[in-house]
């Protein structure tokens, strides 16, 4: 089988897609495959991480919903690898694993409804939903062509910093 590569000719690439919901998921993943991606299809942030850290070669771009599945919807009791995250936290716990993984972030939300969940998009690249299949690949290659994500430090009251994945 020949190299695959991707429209802009930057090589086979690696997608982890994470949406809770299914028709979002299915239509990104057909594009992205579409377009020559190599996709990793995740349908909460528990089976993302699971992905991410089972994931042997890179994960060029991660696709997450900000708005996913409240932490408090976890049915496992003690200390999880795995937690349900919202999109904000996955960023971090995926960063942690995998440094060089630039992040585009999907919403049906406005700004000001996910701050009120607790959520900010921390200056990471935004596509609001719904959007086409073309602004979905307009938004992937943005994302892959533009620097690795560096986010802030997070601390706790106390002023110690946050570790995100242990």
């Amino acid at each position: 089988m020949g190299e695959q590569t991707t429209k802009a000719g930057t090589g086979l690439q690696t997608i982890l897609v994470v949406d809770d919901d299914p028709s979002t998921l299915l239509l990104c993943s057909r594009k992205l495959q579409a377009e020559g991606f190599q996709v990793l299809e995740a349908s909460g942030s528990s089976e993302g991480l699971q992905l991410c850290s089972q994931h042997k070669g890179d994960i060029h771009l991660l696709l997450t919903d900000l708005l996913l599945p409240p932490p408090a919807l976890q049915m496992a009791a003690g200390k999880n690898s795995f937690p349900r995250t919202h999109g904000q936290e996955l960023v971090h716990r995926v960063l942690k694993l995998k440094p060089q993984t630039r992040v585009l972030l999907i919403s049906a939300y406005t700004n000001d409804e996910l701050r009120e969940q607790g959520i900010e998009r921390e200056g990471l690249p935004f596509l609001p939903k719904p959007f086409s299949p073309d602004a979905l690949l307009q938004g992937v290659r943005g994302a892959l062509a533009g620097p690795p994500v560096t986010l802030p430090k997070v601390h706790d009251e106390n002023g110690k910093e946050v570790e995100w994945y242990d």
